[in-house]
């Protein structure tokens, strides 16, 4: 973060210097005062009212142009912090999210969001005018020792007043934006979830969970609000006590020939002027905290984002290589020693039973996630250590759950970047989506809504497909890719598999149908987190159920329901 900082230091030096002349200006009032009492009325000198009140007027007019021009500057420096935050953040959120020891720290936007209103707002001036309380007492000793000893007392105990609020809402603070945090999480999900919800008559249970979250917030917005206003309450009532004082502190001075009538109006204002920093402070505490807080996330987000230099590729040829492979996830082993390798073009049948950490190799086939012991290759590099952005142009994935966006069809399979329509109908045709896509209302140019949900489970899943085909990559993963598939599908994920062989591209499928397996060249099962049998498809399949399935899907039923026994050792139902 403090590279940004840095490169937004031009902004907050230009607004510190603006609140020189500010605060210099305000002290107008005073001065104003102090001239027409010592002045004006002792002398009746109306040439040195007018003189006196036209300098003021422009004075404070000067003070509402430079107020002005001060907050436009901060609201430039939080769009220019946002410009240069939001792209790195996501891409550290993203990258934090996709690990295997994953904190789940989701909010890193949502934080800049925070920092960028803090900067805008009213909030951050105080610290801004902070070094001039110690003028403006100094201004006021000068009036004169006494009254600069009392409006410093008075300073002292304000701060200390807003001192002991910060510290006893520190918990309630924390607590607050926790349980808010935690109520947020699960009203997305449960909005995403809205249909399971209500035809399982859940909506009772969920309010109800959602009420612990939410009743959590409101009994820590009740304290936090409770000891706020206390103290609050004792602020003001104290400044208008400070008044008080220094008004008899001056009164007596006047009546014992030691001050003139118009430094007790001075001193009152340019004390009231003194205070309004702190006070500001006290007042704005909550956002300051929560400004402070999404900083230090923000900072760590980014201090644990350290992708080192990555290598550049201008092609993939998709020789893929694994050598005693592991994964640790905290203290849980989730892979060890995985051993194998595809050549360019050769398609791998992966399977096993739920939990066996299938999805978990694709991910670090993926370079998502760097395997804690060995190494996973493509290109004889690291995929681990290539760079991500142009990796991901040469790889193809598609995940279990498909996850589409906002935007049109042919949006989503040009994966939100500049559409390639010859791209997009190349694409569809292999993955045998176009004529599904063609019997959408507008084709390619439907809007799928929010998350997809104008497609059913299988529609998505075959646009998916398609997007996995985008531009012929060099390496695709398919995670389950006929889970929501009917007939018809289904037939279609079969000629995108031959697809993916006329590309010469390699290719890893996860599944547990035998007859899907029987289109890969390798098949690899796994077994709580390790390598239970890995070969060419036939041997595989012939070490499992004792017969050669060259043709299996040529076979009668009969025979083909005898190999889908098989489905148990390939982790099926």
């Amino acid at each position: 973060m403090k590279e940004f900082i840095k490169k937004c230091t031009h902004f907050f030096a230009a607004a510190g210097f603006l609140s020189f002349f500010i605060n210099t200006l305000y002290l107008t009032f005073s001065l104003y005062m102090l001239a027409v009492y010592d002045r004006v009325l002792a002398e009746n000198r109306m040439s040195t009212l007018w003189i006196t009140t036209v300098l003021a007027l422009v004075a404070l007019v000067s003070l509402g142009l430079l107020e002005f021009i001060r907050s436009r500057i901060l609201v430039k420096a939080s769009v220019r912090m946002d410009e240069l935050l939001s792209r790195k953040v996501l891409k550290s959120m993203l990258s934090e999210l996709s690990k295997s020891d994953s904190k789940g720290y989701n909010q890193g936007l949502r934080d800049i969001h925070v920092l960028r209103n803090y900067l805008s707002g009213n909030s951050i001036f105080a610290f801004f005018d902070a070094p001039w309380i110690f003028i403006y007492l100094w201004i006021i000793y000068l009036v004169h020792p006494i009254l600069g000893l009392t409006a410093t007392a008075g300073g002292v105990v304000i701060f200390l007043i807003g001192l002991t609020q910060s510290l006893i809402t520190k918990k309630e603070i924390a607590d607050q934006n926790e349980s808010k945090k935690k109520a947020n999480i699960f009203f997305q999900k449960s909005l995403k979830s809205s249909h399971m919800i209500q035809s399982m008559g859940m909506i009772k249970n969920a309010f109800d969970y959602f009420r612990r979250y939410n009743n959590s917030d409101v009994e820590n917005h009740h304290k936090l609000s409770f000891k706020n206003h206390i103290l609050g309450s004792v602020s003001v009532s104290f400044r208008s006590m400070m008044q008080v004082i220094i008004f008899g502190v001056g009164a007596a001075l006047v009546i014992t020939h030691q001050a003139q009538a118009g430094v007790i109006i001075a001193a009152s204002i340019i004390m009231g002027r003194a205070l309004a920093p702190i006070d500001q402070a006290i007042n704005a505490w909550k956002q300051t905290s929560s400004a402070v807080d999404a900083f230090k996330n923000l900072d760590g987000l980014l201090n644990n984002y350290n992708p080192g230099k990555k290598v550049e590729i201008d092609e993939l040829r998709g020789d893929i290589e694994v050598l005693g492979a592991g994964l640790v996830a905290g203290d849980k082993k989730i892979l060890s020693d995985i051993t194998f390798s595809l050549k360019q073009g050769e398609l791998l049948g992966l399977s096993g039973h739920n939990g066996a950490g299938k999805t978990c190799l694709c991910r670090m086939l993926l370079g998502m996630w760097k395997p804690t012991k060995g190494k996973v290759t493509i290109n004889n590099l690291e995929i681990a250590d290539i760079n991500q952005d142009i990796l991901g142009k040469f790889i193809g994935y598609l995940p279990q759950a498909v996850e589409l966006f906002p935007g049109t069809v042919g949006e989503n399979i040009a994966r939100l970047g500049e559409p390639d329509s010859a791209e997009i109908l190349k694409a569809a045709r292999l993955s045998g989506a176009h004529e599904l896509i063609l019997r959408f209302p507008q084709g390619y140019n439907t809007d799928i809504g929010e998350n997809g949900l104008s497609l059913s489970g299988g529609q998505r899943q075959r646009v998916g497909l398609a997007r996995a085909f985008y531009k012929s990559p060099g390496f695709i993963i398919l995670d389950e890719p006929n889970s929501n598939l009917d007939i018809e599908g289904e037939k279609a994920l079969v000629d995108a598999l031959k697809n993916i062989k006329a590309l010469n591209s390699t290719a890893v499928m996860i599944t547990h149908k035998p007859e899907l397996l029987y289109h890969a060249d390798k098949i690899l099962i796994l077994e709580n987190g390790k390598v239970k049998l890995f070969g060419p498809r036939d041997e595989v399949f012939r070490t499992i159920t004792g017969h050669d399935n060259k043709n299996l899907d040529k076979r009668p039923d009969s025979v083909k329901s005898e190999n889908s026994s098989a489905g148990n050792e390939f982790g099926g139902i």
